[in-house]
C-alpha cells in the first residue's frame, strides 16, 4: 500500500514541478562572421542582377523607340490609343473583343494586375450600356486572374509568347485571333501598359475596327499607298 502511495506522490510531484527553461547562448564570433560574409555575397549577387536588368531595359527601350516610327501610320487608320483612366468606352460598338497583352510570369509593381483591372472596368461599363464583350488573353498571369472573374467571356488564351516582340510575333498572334473569330466582332480592343520609365506605366487601349464601309465610312480615303 505504501509503495503505491509513494508512486502516486512521485507522479504528482513530476506534474507540478516547473519545466526547465532552455536558454539560448550568444552567437559566437565565427557565427557572426559567417552571417556577415553571407550577407555580403547576397549583396554582390543582387548588384550583378541590377546590372543585367539595366542592360536589358536599355535594349528594350532602344527597340521600342525604333518601333514607334513604324507604328505611327496605324494611328491614321484606327486613331491614337486612349488612356483607360476616366474612360467611358462609349465609342465602342455593340460587340467587342478585348485582347489583353500581359505576361506569363509575375512582374513587380502589379503590371498584370493593372491590365486585369482595366479589363474589369471596360466590361462593367459595356454591360451598363447594354453592349457585349468577349476576352482574348495573351499571357498566363492574365488568364489566371480573369478566369476567376469572367470565365464565360474568355474565348481564347495564348501563353508562352516569346519576347521581344517583332513583326513575325505580331503576325502570328493576329492569325490566331482571326482563326478564333475576331473578324465576327464589330471591333477589337487592345488593352496594354504603355511604358513611361522603369517605375511608371500607363494603362492604354486601342480600338481596331474592320476595314469595311461605303461612302464616308469607307476606310483609307485619306491614306496614300
Amino acid at each position: 500500500m505504501l509503495p503505491r502511495i509513494a508512486q502516486h506522490a512521485t507522479r504528482a510531484a513530476a506534474r507540478v514541478a516547473p519545466r526547465s527553461v532552455i536558454a539560448r547562448g550568444m552567437a559566437t564570433e565565427k557565427q557572426l562572421m559567417n552571417q556577415i560574409n553571407s550577407t555580403k555575397n547576397i549583396q554582390k549577387i543582387t548588384s550583378s542582377m541590377k546590372m543585367v536588368s539595366a542592360a536589358k531595359l536599355k535594349g528594350d527601350e532602344g527597340r521600342r523607340m525604333t518601333a514607334i516610327s513604324f507604328n505611327n501610320w496605324a494611328d491614321a487608320l484606327n486613331g491614337p490609343p486612349q488612356a483607360v483612366e476616366d474612360a467611358t468606352f462609349e465609342e465602342l460598338p455593340q460587340r467587342s473583343l478585348i485582347v489583353t497583352l500581359q505576361s506569363d510570369k509575375g512582374l513587380c509593381g502589379g503590371i498584370n494586375s493593372f491590365v486585369t483591372k482595366s479589363v474589369k472596368l471596360c466590361v462593367a461599363e459595356l454591360q451598363k450600356q447594354g453592349k457585349e464583350a468577349d476576352i482574348a488573353v495573351i499571357g498566363d498571369k492574365g488568364r489566371g486572374q480573369l478566369r476567376r472573374v469572367y470565365p464565360e467571356l474568355i474565348q481564347l488564351s495564348m501563353t508562352e509568347v516569346m519576347s521581344p516582340g517583332n513583326f513575325t510575333l505580331a503576325s502570328a498572334l493576329a492569325s490566331e485571333l482571326i482563326a478564333a473569330g475576331a473578324g465576327d466582332y464589330d471591333a477589337v480592343v487592345l488593352m496594354y501598359n504603355e511604358f513611361k520609365n522603369a517605375a511608371t506605366y500607363t494603362q492604354m487601349y486601342k480600338v481596331i475596327k474592320p476595314f469595311s464601309g461605303e461612302g464616308e465610312d469607307e476606310p483609307l480615303l485619306a491614306y496614300e499607298f
